[in-house]
C-alpha cells in the first residue's frame, strides 16, 4: 500500500513538471498571450530578439509573482505580438546582486 502511494505521489509530482507549453507571441495577440499565461501559469514564449537581428529567444513567462519564488526576481517586460509591439508579461529575471534585481 505504501508503495502505491509513494508511486501515485512521485507521479503527480512528475506530472506537473512534464512539458511547458511553447508559443510564438507574433502569431498570437496580447491577449491571446495573456490569456495562455494566466490559464497555465507559466509558458515558454518564442519572439525575435530586440537586440540581435535574426535570432530568436525563449523564455519562461510566468502569471504571478509566487512562480519566481527560489526562480528569480518578477519583472515585466515587453514581447512583441501581432497586434502589440510591446505586449506586458511577466519574467522571472534572474537576481543580478545590482538594482532591482538585486539579491537579499
Amino acid at each position: 500500500m505504501k508503495k502505491i502511494i509513494l508511486v501515485a505521489a512521485f507521479g503527480l509530482c512528475a506530472s506537473s513538471a512534464m512539458a511547458i507549453s511553447r508559443y510564438d507571441t507574433q502569431a498570437m495577440s496580447c491577449a491571446a498571450v495573456h490569456d495562455k499565461v494566466a490559464q497555465e501559469g507559466e509558458v515558454v514564449l518564442q519572439h525575435p530578439s530586440s537586440t540581435v537581428s535574426n535570432l530568436t529567444v525563449y523564455d519562461r513567462y510566468v502569471s504571478n509573482s509566487a512562480a519566481c519564488v527560489n526562480r528569480g526576481i518578477p519583472t515585466k517586460v515587453s514581447v512583441p505580438t501581432s497586434d502589440d509591439p510591446s505586449c506586458k508579461v511577466l519574467l522571472c529575471a534572474p537576481a543580478t546582486g545590482k538594482g532591482h534585481n538585486r539579491k537579499g
